[in-house]
């Protein structure tokens, strides 16, 4: 069989058109939806450190500003130096549920990634399946309707001779005719589904399939 003549691979198709789906819009909401949560939750653990405060005291014994003899030292509160570090009470629980919800987020965002990756993964090949379905029965209307052209055609020669009735006639012209309509809706179908097709994967279906 010459190389150009051989069926194409099916499955490298379909996972080309998974591939190409899974950069839909609708995936890389989902993916940037993730993200957002992953830089929430970062910012939620790292803002601890805004709720710690400090506090030193500094007075002129301490910075030496003013000197004490050893009569006055007595008089001195010790320590001189006082250093404390304050945490709001209301931090310890309001930060905790707010990393538990940040946390939950990306599970939800991730879970929503991931449903919209199958969803669209089934999307594509059923209407892939679709595509085939369709482009083989379009190819089999079209011999149906030549089979048919040819017997209309015929029949209007018989007709005109006179070798038919008009009963037979018009049974041939009806066949003749649904064909024609079940021909048109086909090439309908094909169109709307290939449209569909490259939406979703943002591209012509024909750089897929190499037509």
């Amino acid at each position: 069989m010459h190389p150009s003549k051989r069926p194409p691979n099916q499955q490298a198709i379909k996972d080309k058109l998974v591939a190409l789906a899974l950069n839909n819009p609708a995936i890389r909401i989902r993916n940037a939806e993730r993200e957002k949560s992953v830089s929430e939750l970062n910012k939620a653990t790292a803002s601890w450190a805004n709720y710690v405060t400090g506090s030193v005291n500094l007075n002129e014994i301490t910075l030496k500003l003013k000197n004490i003899d050893d009569q006055n030292r007595t008089q001195l509160y010790y320590p001189l130096w006082n250093v404390g570090v304050m945490v709001p009470l209301g931090s310890l629980f309001t930060k905790g549920s707010d990393v538990k919800i940040a946390r939950r987020n990306i599970d939800i965002a991730t879970e929503n990634q991931e449903l919209a990756k199958r969803q669209i993964t089934a999307i594509v090949l059923t209407k892939y399946q679709d595509y085939l379905t369709t482009k083989a029965q379009l190819a089999m209307q079209e011999e149906i309707s030549d089979e048919d052209q040819a017997a209309f055609d015929q029949a209007e020669a018989k007709l005109a001779a006179g070798g038919i009735t008009f009963e037979q006639y018009s049974n041939i012209a009806k066949k003749y005719n649904d064909g024609r309509v079940r021909k048109l809706t086909l090439e309908r179908d094909l169109i709307v589904v290939t449209l569909e097709l490259e939406e979703i994967i943002g591209t012509k279906l024909e750089t897929v399939l190499g037509i």
